[in-house]
Order: C-alpha cells, then sequence, then structure tokens
C-alpha cells in the first residue's frame, strides 16, 4: 500500500486552505513520483510559512535532483540549502556521499 499523497493535499486544501480551490486542479494534474514532488506541492500550497524541516528523510532520486538543479543553476551549497530549505552542511554531505559513490563505481 503507498501513500496517496494528492488525496492528503486534496484534503489540506479543503480542511486548511478552503480558499485555494484553484490548487485542487493542479494537486490533480501533478504526477507525485518522488519527495522533490512533495516538497514543491507543500510549497505551493504552504507557501513561505512552513519552516518547520527536521527530521525529514529524502529518497535518493529527490537527493539526485536537489543536487543536479544546483549544478544546473549554478549555485553554491548555501544557495541550494536556501532554496529548498535545507542545511549547508546537509547539502555538503550530500554532494560527498555522490561524489564518493561515483568514485567507487568508475
Amino acid at each position: 500500500m503507498s501513500i496517496n499523497y494528492k488525496r492528503i493535499f486534496q484534503d489540506i486544501l479543503d480542511i486548511k486552505f478552503p480558499e485555494k480551490q484553484e490548487l485542487h486542479t493542479i494537486v490533480l494534474e501533478r504526477e507525485i513520483t518522488d519527495f522533490y514532488d512533495v516538497l514543491s506541492l507543500n510549497k505551493l500550497i504552504f507557501g513561505e510559512e512552513n519552516k518547520e524541516n527536521k527530521h525529514k528523510s529524502y529518497d535518493p532520486s529527490t537527493i539526485t535532483k536537489v543536487l543536479k538543479y544546483q549544478e544546473e543553476n549554478n549555485l553554491s551549497n548555501v544557495e541550494t540549502a536556501k532554496k529548498f530549505n535545507l542545511s549547508r552542511n546537509t547539502v555538503s554531505a550530500w554532494k560527498k556521499k555522490i561524489s564518493y559513490t561515483n568514485a567507487n563505481h568508475n
């Protein structure tokens, strides 16, 4: 059984943000394949008010997307951390882990 994020976001919109009904269509049309998609919808619905980011877990696909975004936009670790509401140490650790993994596979 998998998590039905669309249903969760629909319920959040119905209960907490009934004035944001226009977002229902966006949530229904958006494909949610990984945590990166959840983060983007979360930011769309809650805006910047939802700053609590402790104890979150990121899947490898999301980490890869965040680091790819950083590379494509020539961002520093600090800029990337601010963009995704992470600590700069987290971004740095991810980069070290990815580079270590890539070095062992070559």
